[in-house]
């Protein structure tokens, strides 16, 4: 057990380490520092193994249990013909162009556009710290740069949140209109248990993919999330 605490440690520190120099917004990569060390210590100090190993077990199974849904919620692709698409924001660089997570979102939605011309979109991303312009703005000139008629794009750039996504792009919508929100794959499950709550009952989902290197570190992010959105009555 000692080597394979010891081992499972370094896997986790060295991820983070990764996660600190790919992906260091909002420092969630300090998490993988922590659960790493967390092994570490188990490793080393008898004492402590049995409570920090049975720490990690109950956050195994509440994790193993999220992740099943989040992929379960994946896997389910809309129909053809929606009426519209919900696109919903992720962060720009620093230089206003779209962060990979959210071109990937962008791309998936292209995917369907390109595949169903009567469907229109929505872009819903506000002015976050440090962007020079609306993520809606941002969404809307990248997907015009690659084709798409400017016509069937609708900007929403008021949204900081999941939930603000959601409610602003309801009252965009024509009545009785169908939807399905886009979003990455690990992100999805939340994002539509929002929309049943918070004025989309019947969306569809439509799921980009992640970064497979990123992966581990957004679906642990999205469980966390998961569990503060069900406490505060969000989902």
């Amino acid at each position: 057990m000692v080597v394979a605490l010891t081992a499972l440690g370094i896997i986790f520190l060295a991820y983070g380490a990764l996660m600190a120099a790919l992906y260091p917004a909002g420092g969630f990569f300090l998490v993988w520092v922590a659960l790493g060390a967390a092994l570490l210590v188990a490793s080393r100090v008898e004492r402590a193994r049995f409570v920090i190993c049975a720490a990690f077990a109950v956050g195994a199974i509440v994790v193993g249990g999220l992740s099943a849904l989040i992929a379960t919620t994946a896997a389910v692709t809309p129909p053809a013909g929606v009426d519209c698409l919900v696109v919903l924001g992720a962060g720009l660089r620093p230089d206003g162009y779209p962060s990979e997570t959210l071109r990937f979102r962008l791309e998936a939605a292209l995917a369907y556009l390109d595949e169903n011309p009567g469907t229109s979109c929505i872009v819903s991303g506000g002015q976050g710290f440090g962007e020079p312009l609306t993520e809606a703005d941002a969404m809307a000139e990248y997907l015009e740069a690659r084709g798409l008629d400017g016509a069937r794009i609708t900007k929403e750039g008021r949204s900081g949140t999941t939930v603000e996504n959601v409610r602003n792009s309801s009252v965009l919508l024509a009545p009785d209109a169908t939807v399905a929100i886009v979003t990455n794959d690990f992100h999805l499950y939340r994002a539509l248990r929002i929309a049943k709550k918070n004025g989309l009952p019947d969306a569809y989902g439509l799921a980009a993919r992640t970064n497979p290197l990123y992966l581990p570190q957004a679906t642990l992010r999205e469980c966390a999330a998961i569990v503060k959105e069900a406490l505060t009555g969000n989902m």
